[in-house]
């Protein structure tokens, strides 16, 4: 293999890689929104959104408001128990 090949080689890998990356990293809802009219239709939409968007879609209008998309991406977040303590900044340990 010579030297012109293995570097075409690596950049592409290199390149596909990050695609593939960024296609399954976090997006916000203002990178969806190409537009930046403040919903996201299907077509803005990333894969996990696309697939699952009529679930998403609470008032099945065809677009994904700000509540929406959140309500998604929080959907698995740990909510700490309402008798939980919350102690003040600064404060000293137990």
């Amino acid at each position: 293999m010579n030297t012109r090949t293995l570097i075409f080689t690596l950049i592409s890998g290199l390149f596909f890689s990050v695609v593939s990356h960024a296609d399954n990293g976090a997006m916000t809802f203002e990178e969806m929104d190409a537009d930046a009219n403040n919903y996201i239709t299907q077509g803005e939409a990333r894969k996990d959104i696309k697939s699952n968007f009529s679930q998403i879609d609470t008032d099945a209008d065809g677009k994904l408001t700000i509540t929406e998309f959140q309500k998604y991406i929080g959907r698995h977040r740990m909510t700490p128990p309402e008798e939980m303590e919350t102690p003040e900044p600064g404060a000293a340990p137990y």
